[in-house]
C-alpha cells in the first residue's frame, strides 16, 4: 500500500546559509530524519554527534556545496568524504563514521534530509539498513525532478515552495 509524504522544513536545521527539510509518512508521528536519529544516537553517538555537527557546519558557515556531500546518480549523502572531514575536524577517524545519511541537495541552500543506515560494507547494497534508505532517497528523488519539471514546486532562496498539486508516494514496507 502506497504511503502519502509531506516535506517539511525541519524546527532544529534551518540556518544563515541553508534550511534543511524533512520527509514524512504522514501516518508518522516521527519525520525520517528524527527517525535515523533516536534509531541510532545511542549505539553510534559519535557518528551522530558528527552528523549534525557536519549539518550545522555547512548550514551556518559554508552552504550546501557539493564538496561536503558524496554524490551519487540523483542523491547524496554524509559524511563527506575523508579530505573534507578534516577540514570539519582534523581529529575524526574516518573509521568511526559508521552511518550514512541520505538527502537530496536541491540548491546550494535547500537541502532534503531523510534517513540512513549503518553502513556494514564497502558496497552499499551489501549494508542492508543502508541499501533500503539508498533506493527509498533515490526514488524521492526522482519523484520530486519529476515535481519540479511538471511546475508543481520551485525553489525561491531557502524556501521550497510547493503548490497544492504537489504529492509524494512510497510503498512503505
Amino acid at each position: 500500500m502506497k504511503s502519502n509524504l509531506k516535506i517539511l522544513k525541519h524546527r532544529d536545521f534551518d540556518f544563515e546559509k541553508v534550511r534543511f527539510y524533512a520527509v514524512k509518512f504522514e501516518e508518522d508521528d516521527k519525520n525520517q530524519l528524527d527517525q535515523f536519529f533516536s534509531k541510532y544516537e545511542n549505539k553510534y553517538s559519535e557518528s551522530v554527534y558528527y552528523i549534525q555537527k557536519w549539518l550545522a557546519e555547512i548550514g551556518e558557515k559554508r552552504g550546501a556545496t557539493s564538496r561536503y556531500f558524496r554524490t551519487t546518480d540523483n542523491y547524496d549523502y554524509l559524511p563527506p568524504s575523508a579530505k573534507e572531514i578534516k577540514l570539519f575536524d582534523g581529529e575524526i577517524e574516518n573509521s568511526k563514521m559508521l552511518l550514512r545519511l541520505y538527502c537530496i541537495v536541491l540548491s546550494e541552500e535547500v537541502v532534503l534530509l531523510v534517513n540512513g543506515g549503518v553502513k556494514e560494507s564497502q558496497n552499499t547494497q551489501k549494508s542492508p539498513t543502508c541499501w533500503i534508505q539508498a533506493m527509498f532517497t533515490s526514488n524521492l528523488a526522482t519523484q520530486i525532478a519529476k515535481q519540479f519539471d511538471q511546475g508543481n514546486c520551485e525553489l525561491i532562496g531557502k524556501r521550497l515552495k510547493m503548490n497544492k498539486n504537489f504529492s509524494l508516494t512510497y510503498a512503505k514496507k
